[in-house]
């Protein structure tokens, strides 16, 4: 038999090294958190090349243009997922609501049968 490296993948499964690793496992928190820090370290560099009188403002102001766009998409991108969460609870109490009445109508019809026999045992 020939031993191939595909068959030791399938025995021992590889754990996976995430770079940069989430924040409390979301990864739209991650996405903002981490252009923040990308952010801050180009304003930063921006003040030590102000501090070599190199101007730079162009740079930190298209870094902190992306990033505030950045923060507007991850933002309407929460609103979207909230939405869409609150949509599925109202569905699931509509689903809930109906599976009571219809559990409801079905004891009423039982206990109206139940007493039509009781009515018909008793003439």
């Amino acid at each position: 038999m020939i031993w191939t490296g595909s068959e030791q993948m399938q025995k021992e499964k590889r754990r996976r090294f995430r770079f940069p690793p989430k924040i409390n496992e979301d990864t739209m928190t991650s996405i903002v958190v981490y252009s923040l820090l990308f952010c801050v370290a180009v304003v930063v560099a921006g003040f030590v090349f102000l501090w070599f009188d190199k101007d730079a403002s162009a740079i930190i102001s298209s870094a902190l243009d992306a990033f505030g766009k950045e923060l507007g998409i991850c933002g309407i991108m929460k609103i979207f997922d909230r939405n869409n969460e609150a949509a599925d609870r109202r569905a699931e109490a509509r689903r809930q609501r109906a599976e009571e009445r219809r559990q409801r109508e079905a004891e009423e019809k039982q206990e109206e049968q139940e007493f039509k026999k009781g009515l018909r045992e008793h003439e």
